[in-house]
């Protein structure tokens, strides 16, 4: 029985050790806290004003970092929407033109099945009918000539031409 009181002390003995090593620690990191509330206290408004220009620097750094990196990104957006813009505009130019000669023909073969002239044909008989009034001017200016050149009867009546 004496063994088991000897170890009873000795576990007594490490449990008030370890209680004491225990509280010590506890009573450091308490003055540790209070150290550290004291010298935020002292230095806070020196380290307020450190931390306010290097965020300072820091906000300066980052926004020109940005602003360049965003016009960058723009003009290449820019750059990509104008190469496609482009793109699409003669796409549809070309599609515009194709409509157009689809149209003309198809309105031009509707045109000709009606019997319609095509404007070559009314040009050319435009140019017959020309011709043609010429050719009448000319005529009705001989027989204006012809008809003063040739005497009158006596009778008063006009000589008859012959045939």
């Amino acid at each position: 029985m004496a063994a088991k009181r000897t170890s009873r002390k000795r576990a007594r003995a490490k449990s008030s050790d370890l209680q004491s090593h225990m509280t010590e620690t506890v009573h450091q990191i308490w003055l540790a806290g209070l150290g550290a509330v004291s010298k935020a206290q002292r230095d806070a408004p020196h380290l307020l004003e450190e931390l306010i220009s290097e965020g300072k620097r820091f906000d300066a750094r980052v926004r020109g970092t940005a602003s360049e990196t965003l016009r960058g990104v723009v003009g290449s957006v820019q750059d990509s929407l104008g190469a496609r813009v482009s793109g699409i505009r003669g796409q549809a130019a070309e599609a515009v033109d194709n409509l157009e000669k689809m149209f003309r023909a198809r309105v031009r073969r509707a045109l000709t099945q009606l019997g319609v002239p095509s404007g070559q044909e009314i040009e050319a008989l435009s140019k017959r009918v020309d011709a043609l009034n010429a050719n009448i001017g000319k005529l009705a200016d001989r027989r204006a000539a012809s008809s003063r050149r040739r005497p009158r009867a006596k009778n008063g009546s006009q000589p008859t031409a012959a045939p």
